[in-house]
């Protein structure tokens, strides 16, 4: 398993081809950050749309800019579906803020459980 590590995160494809993705604690994601960290996705996907797990369950802080990239590149061009894996209140008021903002043409949902995140992902597999 080939796990890639950028200034935001730690990540590697499992063997269902889901996208796993670790934000680093204190990660600051701004758009220079993100826009680096979303390029070595394709060096795992071969520029294919994926499933992909967040653990966003670390302290991070997100610019407006990078909330607008992950809008465009990533949620509306990159991926089929996205769980964000969190137990922190504060990630899920600014996943939720997202969501009701952006409307991503993904599909997006906030699970605190990995299990249920993996089965509810796994329903886009196709």
């Amino acid at each position: 398993m080939k796990v890639l590590k950028t200034e935001i995160s730690h990540k590697y494809l499992d063997e269902k081809g889901i996208l796993r993705v670790k934000i680093i604690e204190g990660a600051h994601v701004d758009y220079k950050s993100l826009k680096q960290d979303h390029e070595t996705d394709f060096i795992l996907t071969g520029h294919s749309n994926v499933l992909s797990l967040v653990d966003a369950n670390s302290f991070f802080t997100i610019t407006s800019d990078a909330r607008e990239y992950a809008k465009k590149e990533i949620t509306d061009k990159s991926s089929l579906a996205m769980a964000v894996l969190t137990d922190q209140i504060g990630i899920r008021i600014l996943i939720n803020g997202f969501l009701k903002i952006n409307k991503p043409k993904a599909p997006i949902r906030i699970f605190t459980d990995e299990k249920k995140a993996l089965d509810w992902l796994l329903t886009f597999k196709k």
